[in-house]
């Protein structure tokens, strides 16, 4: 079984560490890659771009992106969040106040391979990190991007890749032990304090700390402070969403799942 993560806030493997600009990867695995990147003002972002095998996604946690889909532009402030398909042209200028990140492909062994490249300074084709050149026909529309605002929902991506949801636990609340088999979940803690359980590691994870249970590592949490605790929690690939929809739709009907309808989803308790 692959190593769990549990990483305390400003922890991370270095891509760049620089006054004006730093990136440190959170996770490099073969279903995701997510680093957290800051840029002062007057740095450079990203020229556009297309990948053809992964989708590229944003979280603004502090800041501005102005971000190019196509050939529209979308301005992304704090909470802001927006991911780009495969084939979908995209890139970003760096907001007026600078911007502070996440960036998350899915899968990821494509980029992270290309970003320890270019760190590294070692000789690289970028086509063999899945990034290429606008093509001529321009590539898919804009509208086929997700994009939500700040506040704007708890689903934030649906796709096969990923799924990503902002979740808030009230004092007290959590999830009960649990693995998946085929698919990694992970937590990037917004504001708040909780207390994450993965494998033999136990974390204290506040605003900034990153967890992440691979397929076979059981995992729980709970909020253990007297105040709310705001969360990103990503499943890579997808189809995390589409379970929460059926559960909901069934606990609507009064109907409480048996232990088949989670295990189809990939959802094994602990005994």
């Amino acid at each position: 079984m692959d190593e769990p993560i549990a990483l305390l806030p400003g922890e991370g493997e270095i891509l760049v560490d620089e006054p004006s600009r730093s990136s440190r990867i959170k996770a490099a695995r073969d279903e995701l890659f997510l680093a957290e990147s800051s840029y002062a003002p007057g740095e450079h972002g990203a020229r556009l771009h297309v990948h053809r095998q992964h989708a590229d996604s944003f979280y603004v946690l502090e800041g501005e992106l102005a971000f190019h889909l196509g050939t529209e532009v979308r301005t992304l402030t704090t909470g802001a969040f927006v991911l780009a398909p495969p084939g979908l042209v995209h890139g970003f200028e760096i907001g007026p106040e600078g911007v502070r990140h996440l960036n998350i492909h899915a899968p990821g062994h494509y980029y992270a391979r290309l970003a320890r490249a270019r760190r590294d300074g070692i000789a690289f084709d970028a086509t063999d990190g899945d990034t290429f050149s606008p093509p001529d026909d321009g590539g898919r529309p804009a509208s086929d991007a997700d994009v939500a605002e700040a506040g704007r929902g708890t689903v934030k991506a649906d796709r096969p890749e990923l799924s990503l949801l902002e979740i808030t636990f009230d004092p007290g609340s959590g999830v009960d032990p649990h693995f998946h088999k085929g698919q990694s979940d992970s937590f990037y803690i917004l504001d708040g304090e909780l207390e994450f359980h993965v494998g033999d590691d136990v974390l204290r994870a506040t605003e900034g700390a990153y967890v992440l249970a691979p397929p076979g590592a059981v995992h729980f949490f709970r909020n253990v402070s007297d105040k709310p605790a705001r969360m990103l929690n990503l499943h890579t690939p997808g189809g995390f969403v589409e379970y929460r929809r059926q559960l909901r739709e069934l606990r609507a009907q009064g109907i409480e799942p048996d232990r088949a309808f989670f295990e189809r989803h990939d959802i094994f308790d602990v005994d």
